[in-house]
């Protein structure tokens, strides 16, 4: 957590003392980094947020005991995976590994 605070910090602190050059009907103006990367941190979060929640809407089934379950929306957002499988750690065995979903 501390890592990921840091780098949060770190990007802060380059974008509020770069500018970019925008070019708007033949004017040119210096808008500050922070103005263009928050809208950008901003609209990712609310779609890594929209796909965890579409995704952990689905029902995904563990191959090692045969149980359905559905991931919380955090653990699909973060999971790795490989065509529809996902990684997902089973809460019924406990097993990690990838897992279907079911149709």
């Amino acid at each position: 957590m501390k890592k990921i605070a840091f780098a949060l910090l770190l990007i802060a602190l380059v974008f509020s003392l770069t500018s970019c050059k925008v070019n708007w009907f033949d004017r040119q103006y210096d808008v500050p980094g922070w103005a263009i990367a928050f809208p950008v941190v901003v609209f990712s979060a609310v779609v890594w947020f929209s796909a965890g929640k579409h995704i952990a809407s689905k029902q995904y089934v563990c191959p090692n005991c045969r149980q359905s379950f559905y991931p919380k929306w955090w653990q699909a957002a973060f999971s790795l995976h490989m065509n529809g499988d996902r990684v997902f750690r089973c809460p019924h065995c406990g097993r990690k590994g990838f897992c279907s979903p079911l149709k």
